[in-house]
């Protein structure tokens, strides 16, 4: 099997959690025993979208880690504006993060009732937006959102999504079953896919779970025998509704 990236987002999703809130200075103990554990990648969420990310950022820019690096969070550029000229992204590029990850929509579902773009403006969306923080020097990430629901819909445009992330420059495209609800057989056919879409572009597909049928570990692992090389969760499953894949669990099955 490949080595598997792994990259937590406890301290984004995990907070979703019920009961769940940390301060800057505990999510900053929680980071050093992540890179501890030999966590590839810790997403710490999204600078200055309050006063305790915007702490949390100043902390870990003076941080320095034996092995994890840490990502920045933020999302595709409005429509109708330009990347350049996006406030988030531009705080993305500014920020110390290396790596940014762009969430993205991928499911016609979300096109019509929460961005309300047609289906070539949010290709142009992911292109642009990923494009721009290249430009400016960082790694990006694409978490295509609800893609399993989009695939399950309509295959080709999901995966249209996709290829337009990997086109402009993201160096890892994670699938992300963002309702929790796809079975693992589900998972394994759409991820097959994704994978055989992706093999000549050379980039790296990843998966993220959550667990809203109890099946985040099991879909993980589906994707992985499938080829997913990057592997996303929460420590101990924490996150909101039932929670995310558990790396806890996900981290001795692999």
């Amino acid at each position: 099997m490949s080595p598997i990236e792994l990259y937590d987002t406890t301290l984004r999703d995990g907070m979703g959690g019920e009961g769940m809130s940390l301060s800057a200075q505990e999510k900053l103990r929680v980071a050093h025993r992540l890179d501890g554990l030999g966590i590839d990648l810790i997403e710490a969420g999204f600078p200055s979208s309050n006063p305790k990310e915007l702490e949390l950022f100043e902390l870990l820019g003076r941080e320095r880690f034996a092995h994890a690096e840490i990502a920045a969070f933020g999302m595709t550029r409005r429509r109708d504006a330009s990347a350049d000229a996006d406030p988030a992204l531009r705080l993305l590029a500014d920020c110390f993060a290396p790596v940014c990850t762009l969430v993205g929509k991928t499911s016609q579902l979300h096109l019509d009732k929460v961005v309300k773009v047609d289906r070539e403006e949010n290709l142009r969306m992911i292109a642009d937006s990923i494009a721009f923080l290249r430009s400016q020097g960082k790694r990006v990430l694409f978490d295509a959102e609800h893609f399993f629901d989009g695939f399950a819909d309509d295959p080709e445009y999901a995966l249209r999504c996709l290829r337009a992330a990997a086109e402009a420059g993201a160096e890892t495209v994670v699938c992300c079953d963002t309702n929790g609800g796809t079975l693992p057989d589900g998972i394994a056919a759409a991820t097959e896919s994704a994978m055989a879409e992706l093999r000549s572009s050379g980039v790296q597909v990843g998966i993220h779970c959550h667990d809203d049928v109890g099946c985040g570990v099991a879909n993980t692992l589906a994707a992985v025998r499938q080829g997913a090389t990057h592997v996303q969760g929460t420590v101990n499953g924490y996150g909101e509704r039932c929670g995310n894949a558990n790396l806890v669990t996900i981290i001795p099955n692999l």
